[in-house]
């Protein structure tokens, strides 16, 4: 079920406000990571600098034998001369227990909490108190005279903010160009969004013009995304023009279909002949087979465009049979049934199948002498068509080339004697065509009639 918030949005601002939420994440993400990549650089460019000056030292220490530590000449960076300027140097003795030297950046202050030297170098940060965050370099430099050596600890310190300025400003700059890059997203989604839902406006016009009766179908080109629903809407629309259409004709040929019935009545009723009942009776049963004819006519046409209808065949095929068998049960027939592939089936409504085969059937079940056969298969594209193909057949007395080809229109019978109406199989032509399909009567192997039908 769909969330209650998002229908409020249109489909432009749904995916507007999703760009939005992505491309504002994605910079948040970017700027994170640059920053911290920045910084890592940063520091690891600082922790470079505080070694080039912990080697300077060291190599400027120099002590003689009963005189104190100290450098043959100042280090080359100023900022160690400078008080407070943010860059210093201490050295102690081993364990810390006594300040040597340090530069005069300290002014008379020490570094507090140094890490107890463990190893050769270290690198690390610390928190002085005075002095606040500290970037540290320590390294123990040992001294050999004679048989003693003595273990000096060397430390090089910056203050963070030799970090801190660089990263802000990169930082400012980082914000401003992502915020102008955000900027140029937001507006070419802004641009892709209308371009790309152009068609939509476009199809909701028409749709629009369909509505109002300006036009009939949907009109344009679409994308290949909307295309088919474009054409599969403008077939619905044509279909139900067509179904309409069909409505009309089919009214107005049962109006004329029951005029002359019902015109004879009313002559009959100014001068009642002596056989008035019997007239009235044949008029009704007259106009009561142009009705029926007319209407299933009418049903057909509306369901023949009905899409996912299957029907089975041989369940069909297999129950109109058994109906047959008994209604002509004074026949001796041999009936064969034949299916050349399983689970064949009709693309339409049940009932429509059962009319056609019925009508067919039961014109060869009258007729057959003692062979009936029933084919059905599915066509194979080789063929030149697909779809199904039924076929059935007696050994009759069959029909002419003249008569297999009137056969099919509306009031002939084969056989003027033999009773009926010659709607049966007129009627079978009219659904085969609504279909789509094609039906024809030609002489059978068995020596009777061969009815074909073939269905898409």
């Amino acid at each position: 079920m769909p969330n209650s918030n998002w229908s409020r949005f249109s489909l432009s601002q749904r995916l507007l406000l999703g760009a939005l939420l992505w491309v504002l994440c994605s910079l948040v993400a970017t700027a994170l990571l640059l920053t911290q990549l920045f910084k890592q650089h940063i520091e690891q460019q600082l922790y470079k600098e505080l070694n080039v000056h912990m080697l300077q030292l060291v190599s400027q220490m120099e002590q003689e034998a009963g005189e104190p530590l100290r450098l043959a000449t100042m280090l080359s960076d100023p900022r160690f001369e400078q008080p407070l300027s943010g860059l210093y140097w201490l050295i102690q003795t081993e364990g810390q227990t006594r300040t040597l030297a340090y530069s005069r950046s300290l002014w008379d202050e020490s570094l507090s909490l140094l890490p107890v030297l463990s190893e050769t170098e270290v690198r690390t940060q610390i928190h002085d108190p005075v002095l606040g965050p500290l970037y540290v370099v320590g390294r123990d430099v040992a001294f050999v005279e004679g048989d003693v050596e003595e273990h000096y600890q060397v430390w090089v310190a910056a203050q963070s903010e030799v970090v801190l300025e660089p990263l802000q400003r990169f930082t400012q700059m980082l914000v401003l160009s992502l915020m102008l890059l955000g900027s140029v997203l937001v507006l070419g989604v802004w641009w892709q969004l209308g371009l790309g839902l152009k068609p939509l406006h476009h199809l909701r016009v028409q749709l629009a013009l369909v509505h109002d009766g300006k036009t009939e179908t949907l009109a344009g080109q679409y994308p290949q995304e909307i295309q088919p629903l474009v054409s599969e809407f403008n077939r619905v629309l044509h279909s139900n023009a067509e179904v309409i259409q069909r409505a009309r004709t089919q009214a107005g040929n049962l109006a004329h279909a029951i005029k002359t019935p019902l015109a004879v009545l009313a002559n009959a009723s100014k001068n009642p002949p002596d056989n008035f009942a019997q007239l009235v009776q044949q008029q009704v049963e007259a106009a009561q087979q142009q009705v029926d004819y007319h209407l299933s006519r009418a049903r057909v046409a509306a369901a023949v465009k009905t899409v996912g209808r299957r029907t089975r065949v041989e369940p069909a095929v297999a129950s109109l049979l058994q109906v047959l068998k008994q209604a002509y049960s004074s026949k001796t027939l041999q009936v064969q049934v034949q299916f050349e592939q399983p689970d064949l089936s009709f693309k339409g409504e049940d009932q429509d199948l059962h009319e056609m085969l019925g009508n067919v059937l039961d014109n060869a079940f009258k007729w057959a002498r003692s062979q009936l056969r029933v084919r059905a298969r599915r066509l194979d594209p080789a063929e030149g068509r697909l779809g199904l193909e039924l076929m059935i057949e007696d050994d009759g007395p069959g029909l002419s080339a003249e008569q297999c080809v009137v056969v099919f229109k509306r009031g002939v019978r084969a056989d003027e004697i033999a009773p009926g109406s010659g709607l049966g199989l007129a009627i079978v032509a009219d659904l085969v065509q609504l279909y789509g399909g094609q039906v024809n009567a030609t002489r059978s192997d068995l020596g009777g009639l061969r009815v074909t039908l073939w269905l898409p």
